[in-house]
């Protein structure tokens, strides 16, 4: 196995890994753990909708199918963005699961009496825009943002419950990196009975990429969207009534005024 991150590094891992190991989403396991060992597959979709589906639809042409942590808003997606809003339904029709990845950071602007309301709401809006009830549930960077609010509710799977970060073997990419006792794993074996597999889809593609050149695209696409935003906005703008009839007052109103200086 290589330590690179390409699609065809990733179907060779994946393929490697349901060789001894039966691939399941987290909605898989809300009844009962599988007696056979097994893999979840992961994807925290963090910035870039566009290599979600990418990674989504080569799962799917190779028949497998992962559950996706899919923010509802965030600086670099929103899905109340006609742009972004059609994500979850895609990836449901791709046979994989959605579930919530909610940011604390934006409970702390509401009393902590509202969080679980608000958590609900979230996840009301992810399964209606995907066609799909939301099951699973797992915090955005919990390394960064302190002690999971929602650790002990049990109406849903949580991601980073016991049951699955340590029961469960846990294993990320996060900012493209393998830590050495994941790498081992990967690589030597053997691998544990029972693997979570976290993955971070802006991390793989065709070609190998540096984690620099990685969020430097993040960011050149994130600008983009801002520049090709405020150039849809000015030609709307442009194109209104009110504007052009504005302009042309006031065009008359400086021809009236040279037309007095002469």
């Amino acid at each position: 196995m290589r330590d690179s991150f390409t699609y065809a590094d990733y179907r060779a891992l994946v393929e490697a890994l349901t060789r001894t190991h039966v691939p399941v989403r987290f909605v898989d396991l809300r009844d009962e753990v599988p007696p056979n060992p097994f893999v979840i597959l992961r994807h925290d979709v963090d910035y870039s909708p566009g290599a979600a589906l990418r990674m989504a639809t080569l799962e799917a042409e190779a028949g497998w199918h992962s559950t996706y942590f899919v923010l509802p808003n965030g600086p670099y997606y929103n899905l109340l963005d006609p742009h972004h809003a059609g994500l979850p339904r895609h990836l449901v029709e791709l046979g994989h699961e959605v579930g919530l990845h909610y940011d604390v950071r934006f409970l702390d602007t509401f009393p902590r009496r509202d969080w679980d309301e608000l958590l609900d709401a979230q996840a009301r809006l992810l399964a209606t825009l995907g066609g799909q009830p939301v099951t699973s549930i797992a915090m955005h960077q919990p390394g960064l943002n302190g002690e999971d609010p929602f650790a002990r509710r049990t109406d849903r799977l949580n991601a980073y419950h016991p049951r699955f970060v340590r029961e469960t073997t846990y294993i990320s990419d996060s900012c493209r990196a393998w830590r050495d006792a994941a790498w081992r794993i990967l690589s030597e074996g053997p691998v544990p009975a029972h693997l979570q597999l976290c993955l971070h889809p802006v991390n793989w593609a065709e070609n190998d990429r540096s984690r620099a050149e990685i969020f430097a695209a993040v960011h050149r696409d994130l600008i983009h969207s801002i520049d090709q935003g405020h150039a849809n906005l000015m030609e709307k703008v442009a194109a209104h009534a009110g504007v052009r009839e504005h302009d042309a007052r006031s065009r008359r109103f400086e021809e009236a005024l040279r037309d007095a200086a002469r």
